[in-house]
């Protein structure tokens, strides 16, 4: 139990802060990426402002061009005001489709007007349009109108913006403080859970000291008590009344004996002691065993027991036979106990996908769905009053104990009839 809630408390510090860091991470991550991308986008704007005051004073538009284009990676169409070409790039694939494709689309835009409509003796320049070309990449786009010699000269300019890509360093090194800040905290958080858990492992510890320690000492004054009444029921002026009270002590003793075997048994589970003795078993054998032994039982309460398994054998099992024996008779005690007279109990096993499966369907009275929570909980009773003898609420706890040691699995469902149908599947990797 303690394992489990340290397991727990692990998992929802590790969720937790993953999911904090995480989103923090994303957030820093994503600001900084904008700001950057907001950066080129103002260095764009510079360089189009920087080539428009070069080139009113400048015609050496090739050279100064196509050092841009090496340098900051641009493409360029420079044309007279009638349409004239004087320079284009063809530095990048599709230049002159994209540089149409932009031109195009600023036409549509209040920027072109402002752009055709200078005022004498200026120059002007759009502001930065962001597009995709017919190759899907997203490009930015500036036009100006640059006046000199009397004239306008118009200069589209074109440059891809940077994707994800190009910032991978800063994800990298945000990704990497977000690492190790998570790897720290989650430390920190194991470090304060272990210290936190202390008391509580040491209180539950002594508890399960003290249970095994009682339940040990126990078991010789139990044996003595069954040998005296024994003793007493076979000597020779023993009444019937007074083998009536030895048979109440016996039955009274059996049953204390067989809450001390079950606390014994958890107890050295808790403790990590547990030792299962496997060997091959002959599962039909196994069940037709539990069935004859059963039958006598339920014949006892007018209960009918039934029995259901294929028609094929079932393949060898490789487990503990004995502790397989245990848990299917928790659930046929169980079953019986809470069943009236003239109802059915079934047996039913079969191989369904990679699990062998075992189903007690009853017809008893059913379990409430509060009840359900809460069956598999030591010392758990549906029967809040405690009136019914023999059940000391550990079966359950011990069926489920057990059936998690052989990495199989308990199912709790309704039968359709009324009652409630209990199945235990054990992985076939552990059967083969």
């Amino acid at each position: 139990m303690i394992r489990n809630l340290k397991r727990n408390l692990y998992f929802l510090f590790a969720s937790s802060i993953m999911l904090v860091f995480t989103i923090v991470f994303f957030l820093l991550a994503s600001e900084n990426i904008e700001t950057m991308q907001n950066a080129e986008l103002n260095f764009v704007n510079r360089q189009a402002t920087n080539l428009v005051l070069l080139f009113e004073s400048s015609t050496n538009y090739a050279e100064n061009l196509g050092i841009c284009e090496k340098k900051y990676d641009y493409a360029f169409r420079l044309f007279t005001e009638h349409d004239e070409l004087l320079y284009e790039s063809t530095n990048i694939k599709d230049a002159a489709e994209t540089i149409d494709l932009f031109l195009k689309t600023l036409k549509f835009t209040e920027s072109t007007e402002s752009a055709d409509s200078n005022e004498s003796g200026y120059s002007t320049q759009t502001g930065t349009h962001t597009f995709r070309s017919v190759n899907g990449r997203t490009y930015y786009g500036i036009l100006c109108s640059i006046y000199a010699n009397d004239g306008y000269l118009n200069l589209a300019i074109i440059k891809e913006k940077s994707g994800i890509a190009a910032f991978s360093s800063t994800v990298i090194h945000y990704f990497l403080i977000w690492l190790i800040v998570f790897i720290a905290v989650l430390f920190v958080s194991v470090l304060i859970i272990r210290q936190a858990m202390k008391p509580t492992e040491k209180a539950m510890q002594s508890q399960k000291n003290f249970i095994a320690a009682v339940s040990h000492e126990l078991k010789a004054p139990l044996a003595v008590l069954l040998s005296a009444t024994d003793v007493i029921e076979t000597s020779p002026g023993c009444t019937t009344d007074i083998k009536n009270h030895a048979a109440l002590i016996e039955t009274e003793v059996s049953r204390m004996a067989r809450l001390i075997q079950d606390l014994l048994l958890l107890s050295s589970i808790d403790a990590g002691n547990w030792m299962f003795h496997k060997s091959k078993i002959d599962v039909d054998t196994l069940l037709i065993n539990l069935y004859e032994k059963y039958e006598i039982i339920c014949q006892k309460k007018a209960i009918d027991l039934q029995i259901r398994m294929p028609e094929e054998c079932f393949p060898p099992l490789f487990s503990d036979e004995d502790r397989l024996s245990q848990i299917i008779s928790i659930f046929l005690d169980n079953a019986i106990s809470y069943s009236p007279e003239q109802s059915s109990i079934l047996l039913d096993a079969s191989i369904k996908k990679n699990n062998l499966a075992i189903s007690i369907i009853d017809h008893g009275i059913g379990i409430s769905e509060d009840d359900k929570k809460h069956i598999f909980e030591r010392f758990y009773r549906c029967d809040k009053s405690r009136t019914k003898k023999g059940h000391y609420g550990l079966g359950l706890s011990v069926a489920n104990e057990l059936v998690s040691l052989l990495d199989g699995k308990i199912y709790l469902s309704d039968t359709p009839e009324g009652g409630c149908t209990f199945t235990i599947t054990i992985p076939r990797s552990i059967a083969e």
